[in-house]
């Protein structure tokens, strides 16, 4: 039996998409002891090491604030701490607390360890310490029961994880694998680009090329419907129950795969959504 997952890690390229979630994650109730927040530090900021007295990493620790970072909230509230071996970490939350103990920053391999200690798996763990190293924010939610409330959260923000990497695909990446297992939105490139795009576009011309408009323009919104109509999260689901979920993670999938969605087109792309949904779920609708 697969073990129920409790935290949810997100990956981010920017950090105001990273507060904004953080946000909306207070707004829904969460704890800022049930957040974390962690990115690359510089060696001027560093206010503490993880050798620093065990009576610093309660619940006050790394009380050392980033001062005149420009970022506010939750994120301005992190604090810089070195891991021997690593180097310096700006860190918030519960991942404060995790990384400024010296047995799991230092002995157990810095934000790897801080992952695994919060119990993502050691494979995902590896994936996420990866995406830290290459300068991306990793926001953690140890959400319990409300799992999927918690990713959907960080997801609608921007952000992507292990499961579904379509920023790293963005960002031009060439491999997307981890424990011998594909990615979802990866392993679905090959068959987007030699099967489904060209089967799409026909179906376009045929139901709507006569409006005008170039595919070009459309086949995103084609691939986002695609795409979510392959996602475990829908399945078993019809476009009427999913729409309103779909309409939400629009742009924060748009700003993943390097396209200008914007939340005030849906209305004018969502017939196209659907119709690749369709097509992918084999229903069949009237011209």
């Amino acid at each position: 039996m697969a073990m129920e997952r409790i935290t949810v890690v997100g990956v981010f390229r920017s950090r105001d998409d990273a507060e904004h979630a953080i946000d909306e994650l207070h707004r829904l109730g969460f704890r800022d002891d049930e957040i974390g927040f962690a990115a690359r530090g510089d060696d001027h900021s560093v206010t503490h090491t993880t050798t620093d007295k065990a009576a610093d990493t309660g619940s006050g620790a790394l009380s050392g604030a980033i001062a005149g970072a420009g970022i506010g909230g939750f994120i301005a509230a992190a604090a810089a701490v070195l891991i021997p071996g690593f180097g310096p970490v700006l860190a918030g939350g519960i991942l404060a607390t995790v990384l400024g103990g010296a047995a799991v920053g230092a002995a157990a391999g810095g934000i790897m360890g801080a992952l695994i200690g919060l119990g993502v798996p050691e494979e995902e763990a590896h994936y996420y310490e990866s995406e830290f190293n290459e300068g991306r924010i990793l926001v953690t939610v140890k959400a319990g029961s409300r799992y999927s409330e918690a990713r959907d959260v960080l997801f609608h923000h921007g952000a992507y994880d292990v499961e579904n990497r379509s920023g790293m695909a963005a960002a031009g990446a060439s491999s997307a694998m981890i424990g011998g297992t594909a990615s979802p939105t990866m392993s679905h490139r090959g068959g987007w680009e030699e099967d489904v795009s060209p089967r799409l576009r026909d179906r376009w011309q045929t139901r709507y090329g006569s409006g005008g408009g170039r595919w070009e323009d459309f086949e995103p919104r084609y691939r986002y419907g695609y795409e979510m109509s392959q996602d475990d999260r829908f399945r078993d689901r019809t476009w009427e129950d999913v729409e309103p979920d779909l309409r939400r993670d629009y742009r924060g999938w748009g700003q993943q795969s390097g396209h200008a969605f914007d939340d005030t087109d849906w209305d004018l792309y969502s017939e196209h959504i659907r119709d690749a949904w369709d097509d992918s779920r084999g229903t069949r609708r009237a011209a």
